[in-house]
């Protein structure tokens, strides 16, 4: 069943001068299925591919959530990634390894479109949360250094 979705479009005009409408959508989830996440020959968990797109085809988020399979997001080392654009902010999960957490995923996805704004991540996915970028506000936590041999460091130096 579809969720009520704003009515929102946008006339963008491309480079070789034709004006298309866009669909403005409220956030888009992006599943890593790259070098890593998803590769059990190379010793990862699957990647619940099909999870996600059964969530999102039964929630009826289609217009207003974007769902991306996509190559490497980057952080190879924590496996099963997933990155939520929304609300201005990129939340980056890790471990997303069985149906019951892409569930969770998407329960989380609900949240915030019902409030209309980001909202931390919840529960179990508290603990899946990480921060990619040194610019990344959704949590700040601490981040460490190599040049400085590994010390824990509040801010950039």
């Amino acid at each position: 069943m579809e969720t009520a979705q704003p009515n929102r479009f946008l006339d963008v005009t491309r480079a070789d001068g034709v004006t298309k409408e866009l669909r403005v959508l409220e956030g888009q989830l992006f599943v890593c299925h790259g070098c890593c996440c998803g590769q059990m020959e190379r010793g990862f968990p699957p990647a619940q591919l099909e999870a996600y797109k059964a969530e999102w085809k039964a929630r009826g988020l289609r217009l207003r959530v974007h769902l991306t399979v996509t190559g490497c997001l980057g952080p190879c080392p924590l496996a099963n990634v997933a990155l939520i654009l929304f609300g201005g902010e990129a939340i980056w999960l890790h471990s997303i390894n069985d149906d019951a957490t892409v569930a969770l995923v998407f329960d989380y996805l609900e949240a915030m479109l019902a409030a209309g704004r980001y909202l931390p991540p919840p529960g179990a996915l508290a603990a899946r949360h990480f921060n990619r970028y040194v610019f990344d506000s959704a949590s700040p936590g601490e981040w460490r250094s190599q040049k400085r041999g590994g010390a824990a460091q509040g801010a950039i130096t």
